[in-house]
């Protein structure tokens, strides 16, 4: 068996230390904005199919990557930051005003509460044993604490902010060129990187326009009803309300359920009644309405799965998470599919016969 000369051996290694030193110099540089790379590369996912379109219509890619990046910033951006800010606001006010005599937990004290005055006895001490100050604060703690972590620094966030358009035009220029350059440096043949690279890009549209986008939609919708009908941190709720919607069986009922409660033992009936049919009429039924729509013929992915990336992603990552945390799990799931497909045993994905 012919054996490699030692000059070769030598060149090869010598080579893989200063790649290794140069990759982990280069880490040391983009570490730092990683996740907002992340996330430009998510949304460059999302946006490729109208850049495609776009590039077709103007001919020139610079103007269409321009366009969409300014669109993204007045359309997504802006009205993003404002709802955040607001929902850092309310969130800030629940927690001041949760310690006054005439805060809006007050009001469901039994003694101050005609409606639940007129309940037995005994649904009253079942009432006083549920710590609603406590949950109500930790909700509102925990949303002004994270969320307000985005407007902690403002040479951070608009840092971060050029640091994402940037590469998200960069990105939508060079699509094309950076999938050829990924096809050429995978050690996989061809055909089996664009099988991978479809089935992550599908999985991450499918959790975005099949779960996300929907659950976003439940959430808005609900933070208007709540607004028309009273309900205090309505904002804060809908966001509760678009995360609730992702939880297997229980859905959007976690958070509107109790809203409606609330109006109805704080003798707000009239509310009460409204805030029910609007969650029944309009928030309830987005999913079978809208939802098929969105989703098509993209991955359907396990609710549970993706609850479990959006809260963990939070938790690791701050805001972005919310995006980042679903992008890992299209990723790992993409990785799976080729697993099973023999991608270790064979080098390519078999088909099934």
């Amino acid at each position: 068996m012919p054996t490699q000369p030692q000059h070769m051996t030598i060149e090869k290694w010598f080579f893989l230390l200063v790649m290794g030193v140069v990759l982990y110099l280069f880490w040391q540089i983009i570490q730092p904005f990683i996740l907002v790379i992340i996330v430009a590369g998510v949304v460059t996912v999302i946006l490729s199919p109208i850049d495609r379109r776009l590039k077709k219509l103007l001919k020139r890619p610079r103007l269409s990557a321009a366009l969409l990046s300014i669109a993204t910033f007045f359309l997504v951006f802006i009205p993003l930051l404002i709802i955040l800010f607001l929902m850092v606001t309310q969130a800030s006010e629940l927690v001041r005003t949760a310690t006054n005599d005439t805060s809006w937990l007050d009001q469901l004290n039994p003694a101050t509460s005609p409606l639940i005055q007129a309940l037995p006895e005994v649904i009253q001490q079942e009432i006083v044993t549920i710590d609603v100050g406590a949950i109500g604060k930790s909700v509102a703690s925990w949303a002004f604490d994270n969320i307000g972590n985005i407007f902690s620094s403002s040479t951070k966030l608009i840092l971060n902010t050029f640091i994402f358009f940037l590469c998200l035009y960069y990105l939508l220029v060079n699509r094309e060129n950076l999938y050829t350059e990924a096809l050429a440096i995978s050690p996989l043949d061809d055909k089996t990187d664009e099988k991978l690279l479809k089935r992550i890009v599908n999985t991450i549209r499918g959790v975005v326009f099949g779960v996300l986008l929907v659950a976003l939609i439940q959430g808005i919708i609900a933070g208007i009803g709540m607004t028309i009908f009273g309900v205090p941190g309505s904002l804060l709720w809908g966001a509760l309300t678009a995360i609730a919607g992702l939880v297997p069986l229980l859905g959007t009922a976690v958070v509107l359920i109790p809203a409606v409660l609330y109006l109805f033992f704080t003798g707000s009936t009239a509310s009460a009644l409204g805030l029910l049919i609007w969650s029944l009429v309009f928030v309830s039924t987005i999913d079978n309405l809208i939802g098929p729509h969105l989703i098509g013929g993209k991955a359907h992915l396990n609710s549970f799965l993706v609850l479990i990336s959006v809260l963990g992603g939070l938790t690791a990552f701050g805001s972005v998470g919310a995006i980042a945390g679903p992008s890992i799990l299209a990723g790992l799931l993409g990785l799976i599919e080729l697993y099973k497909s023999g991608i270790l045993t064979t080098g390519r994905i078999q088909r099934k016969t």
